[in-house]
């Protein structure tokens, strides 16, 4: 019995050194690494600093970054930030929604909406009941089934289409002729000659309309926009707009906040891979050539988007080295249309799905060349070039090669790579909705990367609300939020077209006709 008890005491005494020697090694592991990384540099953003160091060809710095969302929304002149936190400005009534084509991606949609506390009013269908049951869903006060009753509707400031891809150019240009504003999903119109009536009808109308390209609205790819596709002469062109060095025009106030950390050099190449798998059913949208279907459309389009992001960066940085000795903001916006155009575009594809051809593409693959003729990227006379074919100055200009694909048969990481001189970019997935990059530097001499950073854009925490109005249908629609605050901004500061355009205000407030982080020029 005693010697039982005894056991009993040299276990239980073991047992306690065991806990309490597992509850002192993690301190012990943790001061011995900041011990190691005392005398290391440690890169930190807004306060929220993160090292890890490894071997990889010699030493690799690997430096993790998470960004605040506040700090990266564009400053007004009163501070703040609109829907989310600032005051909007302005002094007129809220802008007045109303949602054609109540379908899954109008659901997410209306879902931010609501929980943004935004000002809906109306929802149209072809169909009586589902628009009745949306309106019901969402609280609107309107339902029509029929377009041509909400585009009477007098209390209606901006129309949001969401029909599928077929049916986007008449619902928009009703609306439009009915003087109301239109933000239509991608894409524009499955037809060139569709979208350039519908914006020229918003032109003649003095309207607005913008596509619904959300990728560019992401904290993290305005970010990116800032700091490194502007890498090619964005300190030529600050310098000759009067801003210190830094390209801001687009972005005022971010340079106070943020200096570019790397250097990577001139863009060279991009590459990208937005696929998925869809089940091949002949009618479902995806594989539908009547709805507009294929997976150029529907996800090739958002790759067309990132590549236009470096060509718009680079044509204003072309045009302001080229231009006089001094350029202000408005002639910066002047760069030459044709200058965002790639020079040659090469595509192929097939229909091929589970033994069926479809009348779409199901995989495709895509190339987009700007400058450097038709031998390659950036052709140097040092090289061996011809000087008789093309300009001596060649390599000022922006030159650059943009290979995509896009599939509804295969899984793909969603991601994007930009190539730069010195270094590359990767935006992780989904790329279309993007909340982290990686930046490999590479070193001059050998070549092989000798730091990586890692920049987080934590998105806004609106998930749970949102799920009060059921399940989303599309990966991370919080993302909206940041596509309604710009919208709401702009209007409530330079005024809602067709509303507060009459007598006596149109010569102080012009209107909000088109958005920076998406201009005219680039949809």
């Amino acid at each position: 019995m005693c010697r039982g008890r005894t056991g009993q005491r040299t276990r239980q005494r073991k047992s306690s050194h065991v806990q309490a020697t597992l509850l002192v090694l993690p301190l012990v592991v943790v001061a011995s690494a900041l011990l190691l990384l005392g005398s290391r540099r440690l890169l930190v953003a807004r306060g929220v600093p993160g090292v890890l160091r490894g071997e990889s060809a010699g030493r690799v710095d690997r430096t993790y970054k998470t960004m605040s969302l506040q700090s990266l929304f564009l400053q007004s002149n009163d501070g703040g930030i609109g829907l989310l936190g600032r005051p909007r400005g302005g002094t007129g009534p809220a802008l007045r929604w109303a949602i054609l084509g109540p379908g899954c991606i109008a659901h997410d949609f209306a879902s931010v909406l609501s929980v943004l506390g935004c000002n809906v009013t109306a929802v149209a269908s072809f169909s009586s009941s589902r628009a009745e049951a949306f309106a019901e869903k969402f609280s609107i006060p309107n339902h029509y089934g029929s377009y041509d009753e909400l585009a009477a509707d007098p209390d209606v400031d901006i129309v949001y289409v969401a029909t599928t891809n077929d049916l986007h150019a008449e619902p928009t240009l009703m609306m439009l002729r009915a003087g109301k504003n239109v933000l239509v999903e991608k894409p524009t119109s499955i037809r060139y000659e569709d979208a350039k009536r519908m914006y020229d009808e918003a032109e003649k109308r003095g309207l607005f309309l913008m596509t619904n390209h959300w990728t560019r609205f992401f904290p993290l790819i305005k970010y990116l926009r800032r700091m490194y596709l502007s890498e090619n002469g964005s300190d030529a062109a600050g310098s000759a707009a009067g801003n210190n060095g830094h390209n801001t025009w687009w972005w005022p106030g971010l340079a106070s906040k943020f200096e570019r950390p790397h250097h990577l050099g001139k863009l060279l190449a991009m590459h990208g891979d937005f696929s998925f798998v869809t089940p091949p059913n002949p009618s479902d949208r995806y594989l539908n050539r009547t709805l507009g279907g294929g997976a150029t459309l529907d996800v090739g389009c958002y790759l067309v988007e990132l590549a236009l992001l470096a060509a718009r960066k680079s044509a204003i940085a072309s045009f302001a080295r080229r231009s006089v000795d001094s350029l202000d903001e408005e002639s910066l916006g002047e760069a030459p249309r044709e200058s965002l155009m790639p020079d040659s575009v090469v595509a192929a594809g097939h229909g091929i799905y589970g033994g069926t051809t479809f009348p779409v593409d199901v995989e495709s693959s895509f190339a987009l060349r700007w400058g450097g003729q038709s031998r390659g990227v950036d052709p140097s006379p040092d090289v061996g070039t011809d000087p008789d074919e093309g300009d001596d100055d060649s390599t000022e200009e922006f030159s650059a090669i943009a290979t995509f694909q896009a599939s509804f048969r295969r899984p793909s990481p969603f991601e994007v790579e930009y190539d730069f001189e010195r270094g590359r970019i990767v935006v992780h997935g989904p790329g279309n909705c993007p909340s982290d990059m990686t930046v490999y530097e590479r070193d001059p001499s050998s070549g092989g990367v000798y730091r990586e950073t890692r920049v987080c854009f934590p998105l806004l925490r609106l998930r749970k609300d949102l799920q009060r109005y059921g399940e989303p249908n599309y990966p991370r629609p919080e993302g909206f939020a940041y596509v309604v605050d710009a919208l709401e901004r702009c209007m409530a500061e330079k005024g809602v077209p067709g509303r507060d355009m009459g007598a006596g205000g149109a010569g102080e407030r012009p209107g909000c006709l088109e958005l920076e982080e998406n201009t005219v020029e680039e949809q």
